[in-house]
């Protein structure tokens, strides 16, 4: 067997194992610590619900002579065992997900206040105060260091999440009568607990949608030149301060003129001229569905735009590549956390506001010529022989303040949702990563912001939802085309 495939066996489910009992009792041999066993039984259940006890098993048996000796070592080998079981209880500690989260709390008051000072002694003249600067370039590095390890307590392997499929694949694949091999890849990729237990459903869904509209059956697949037994990847790996999963299977693809027609059918606006990526992201347009019948896998129109939208509400987006015949692959791209972000600081006149860099193409100043007017007051701006429609920052938010020519500003590209586009900023400032604090205990949700953060001088940034951005210039725009 190739390293991480998974062979569907028919196995028992644990309710044909335990069906009309109200516990289930196992015995495990070896010296496994408790902690380690509740790790793995808490994704399913309770830890309430898991209760230990130490059971000796020994049979009253004859005991030959010759087997005396060993007898009677017996008890100084318990003794041994139950020592390294001691020692492997000392190596762990169960800790509330609250106290970790008052923990990395506190490391982010701790980091902001040390931006603070960083600030603050930049200022001061490094020839009377040498020692200060040095000591508070340590200061940064200790910080750092700290947020790191503190940072990495929340973090889970892929596998709590992957490690569900298997036996879902087998299942819905016997269903539909398809025959489905599934590759685990990246099991091992770390991810935030809370990014792990809200990626479960989305996902589940896009394995789901794979073995129902993309692998085929094994006739069909036999007449087209393929394997009978369709490939189906599930893959985890870092990417920078992100994580990306994927979802391929070598299935039929995606049907450029079916998802056209019917899209045209629904009321999308849709061209022949649209490319093959914008096509493909009209799958996850609301009640979008190409199914030909209603069943209670596909067909209801419902699933893919949550999916969408679940992940831009994590803080991700997603991104689809089809070719007709040969496969799909869907790709999730996500922070590895939601307690920090790496961000870029653009001003506007005089507020200042910070993009998610992983949405951030690149940044540019435009020159006249590759500025065109539209009807309704729309520009777009054209980059490479690709025009993209321009968002001025200032109107999405209507900030006060002289407003800076297109021609004297700068544009950042950014991507969300698979399209692009060009955000009008007056000034970059900077990267660097923020403490993310979330506005919704405090505030009403304001389209456009996603979170704000605390800068080094004390001040208060908003972080930008970049995936709103484009459908709020375009309500500001229609309504004021209507008065």
């Amino acid at each position: 067997m190739k390293p991480d495939e998974v062979r569907c066996n028919s196995t028992p489910t644990l309710t044909d194992v335990v069906k009309g009992a109200d516990s289930l009792s196992a015995i495990l041999p070896g010296d496994i610590a408790e902690d380690d066993i509740t790790a793995v039984l808490c994704f399913v259940i309770e830890a309430d619900q898991i209760t230990f006890e130490t059971v000796e098993v020994s049979p009253k048996i004859s005991t030959p002579p010759v087997l005396k000796l060993a007898a009677e070592q017996a008890p100084t080998g318990r003794v041994e065992r139950e020592k390294t079981t001691r020692s492997s209880k000392s190596t762990s500690i169960r800790v509330a997900v609250e106290k970790v989260d008052q923990l990395i709390n506190l490391v982010g008051e701790l980091v902001i206040t040390q931006s603070m000072l960083a600030q603050r002694s930049s200022e001061l003249d490094p020839v009377n105060h040498g020692d200060l600067i040095t000591s508070m370039g340590q200061l940064q590095r200790n910080a750092r260091d700290l947020q790191e390890s503190v940072m990495s307590i929340r973090m889970m392997p892929m596998e709590y999440v992957f490690s569900r499929y298997p036996r879902l694949v087998r299942d819905l694949a016997g269903k539909l009568g398809k025959q489905v091999e599934l590759t685990l890849v990246g099991s091992s990729t770390e991810l935030d607990k809370s990014l792990i237990e809200r990626i479960i459903d989305p996902l589940t869904h896009l394995v789901r949608n794979s073995l129902d509209h993309g692998i085929e059956l094994p006739e069909k697949r036999l007449a087209a030149g393929k394997n009978s037994v369709g490939n189906l990847i599930l893959s985890a790996e870092h990417q920078g301060g992100n994580i990306c999963i994927e979802v391929t299977d070598d299935g039929a693809g995606l049907n450029r003129e079916r998802i056209l027609a019917k899209a045209a059918s629904q009321g999308l606006t849709v061209s022949e001229n649209m490319s093959d990526d914008e096509v493909a992201m009209l799958i996850f347009a609301p009640g979008f569905s190409t199914a030909e019948q209603v069943t209670d896998v596909s067909g209801r129109g419902v699933g893919m735009d949550v999916v969408k939208r679940n992940i831009q509400e994590m803080g991700g987006h997603v991104e689809i590549q089809s070719k007709q015949g040969t496969g799909t692959t869907i790709r999730i791209l996500l922070p590895l956390t939601l307690a920090i972000l790496d961000g870029m600081s653009v001003r506007v006149a005089d507020e200042v506001f910070i993009l998610p860099l992983n949405a951030v193409m690149e940044s540019l100043q435009p020159h006249e010529a590759d500025l065109h007017p539209l009807a309704g007051g729309e520009r777009v701006l054209e980059v490479r022989g690709e025009y993209l429609p321009i968002v001025e920052l200032w109107k999405v938010f209507n900030v006060a303040g002289e407003k800076t020519e297109a021609t004297q500003g700068i544009v950042v590209i950014l991507q969300s949702g698979g399209r692009r586009y060009a955000l009008l900023v007056d000034q970059l400032i900077g990267q660097h990563q923020v403490v993310v604090k979330n506005l919704e205990s405090n505030y009403r949700k304001v389209p456009g912001i996603s979170a704000a953060t605390i800068l080094g001088d004390g001040s208060v940034a908003l972080i930008v939802d970049v995936s709103a951005l484009q459908a709020i210039n375009r309500e500001q725009r229609m309504a004021n085309t209507a008065a």
